[in-house]
């Protein structure tokens, strides 16, 4: 049977990416099992959650414990009224959250996270629609969005989170378009402190890199627009981290275990490779926990 791999990444100051395959490391079986992720940091300390296969039993833990040196421990299993198969992490309020979704259903769900008890309270739904592809947050100046993108029909729309008089939060639609069809494997990053997202279009073979809103009531417009190479295009997950200068980098990841690590240029027209590798094959899922000095890559393989 195999085993989820750990791998330890560092952004050297001339800019060289440095792995570590933590192989002392054997990874508890909710992580093997899982179907969605995410991380977030609560009380200063990184915590990952997992969502296992009957989509409604959500694992949260500590991703590092550095007074054991231990990885993902001191868990605890949460039981979810929907299902969910795509969650992010993002701050509201100054408290964490949770945005989850379900493409069989017409809403996402907000949770925030009790950083006490380490429960889930506060479930807000906000009604997008089926059949969406990416849910995703984000943050421009002191607002917090989310967006939502359905690869099969375009439709994208951008949400607002506000805290109102009554309700711990509540999300209204701020811009809305429709997109090419096709579009997959978003991953956002920020750089000077605007907002950026890397995705590649499988029904067009192109992929791009686009700078979302320079104000609210905006949407995306593409930095660059290039014809996607066969890489590109065979990848299973793209994913993006920085360094400890904030400084975007991005990984992909290939069926056959193949992976690059990729420095976004300064201007967003494109990306320099800083390394290339070679990895546990058909992993089921990647989990990126970033800490201040490192980031980890689970590289799950559902037993």
């Amino acid at each position: 049977m195999s085993e989820s791999t750990l791998v330890d990444v560092k952004v050297l100051p001339d800019t060289n990416v440095i792995l570590n395959v933590l192989s002392e490391v054997h990874p508890p079986t909710f992580c093997d099992n899982a179907i969605a992720s995410a991380s977030i940091d609560i009380n200063g300390q990184s915590f990952s959650i997992f969502i296992q296969e009957d989509a409604v039993s959500l694992t949260l833990c500590k991703s590092y414990d550095a007074s054991s040196g231990a990885y993902f421990v001191d868990d605890k299993t949460i039981t979810l009224e929907h299902p969910v198969e795509t969650l992010k992490g993002f701050y509201f309020g100054g408290q964490p959250w949770l945005i989850c979704y379900h493409s069989d259903s017409e809403y996402a769900q907000c949770y925030r996270i009790n950083t006490t008890e380490l429960t889930l309270e506060n479930m807000v739904a906000t009604r997008v629609g089926a059949g969406f592809t990416t849910i995703t947050p984000l943050y421009y100046r002191n607002d917090v969005f989310f967006v939502a993108y359905n690869k099969n029909t375009g439709a994208v729309a951008k949400y607002q989170m506000m805290s109102p008089a009554y309700s711990p939060l509540y999300c209204q639609v701020s811009w809305s378009a429709t997109w090419a069809q096709g579009w997959t494997r978003f991953a956002f990053f920020r750089l000077g402190g605007e907002n950026f997202f890397i995705k590649t279009n499988e029904k067009y073979n192109k992929v791009n890199i686009d700078h979302f809103m320079d104000s609210i009531d905006l949407g995306s417009h593409p930095v660059l627009n290039e014809s996607a190479t066969p890489l590109m295009l065979g990848l299973s997950d793209v994913q993006t981290f920085y360094d400890t200068n904030n400084t975007p980098y991005f990984y992909t990841y290939q069926p056959d275990g193949s992976m690059t690590f990729n420095r976004f240029d300064g201007d967003c027209n494109g990306w320099k490779v800083a390394l290339t590798c070679q990895q546990a094959a058909n992993s089921s899922l990647r989990h990126t926990v970033q800490l201040p000095d490192r980031t980890l890559i689970l590289l799950c393989q559902n037993s």
